[in-house]
């Protein structure tokens, strides 16, 4: 399956750069369909990633303890920042209602 998707800055250039491997994502609408081996583009740049593994998770404060936070939010350490960060987008409600995926993703050069 090849999807779209859009990520705002400066996450969208971490990923471009490499620096950033993992996204956060309700595990709802096409990020629920996603699968290993899956191939997705970046909206807008042509950069087409493969989906290497997905982690489903409670919550974003388990996958930011469980995975690695500096591929998933390049410059932030701590755990309750990167909370705050996900509630920025996404409230607690809908964390609670779909769960939470730690997509892996590997740029395709």
């Amino acid at each position: 399956m090849k999807t779209t998707f859009n990520v705002q800055e400066p996450y969208r250039s971490q990923l471009l750069r490499g620096e950033k491997s993992i996204e956060g994502r309700l595990n709802k609408g096409k990020f629920s369909n996603l699968m290993p081996g899956d191939k997705i583009e970046l909206e807008n740049t042509g950069q087409i990633f493969l989906v290497e593994r997905i982690a489903h998770y409670k919550n974003f404060q388990t996958m930011l303890q469980q995975e690695d936070i500096s591929k998933i939010i390049p410059g932030i350490s701590k755990i309750e920042e990167g909370i705050t960060l996900y509630h920025q987008f996404y409230t607690p409600v809908q964390e609670k209602e779909y769960g939470v995926l730690a997509i892996h993703l590997k740029k395709e050069e």
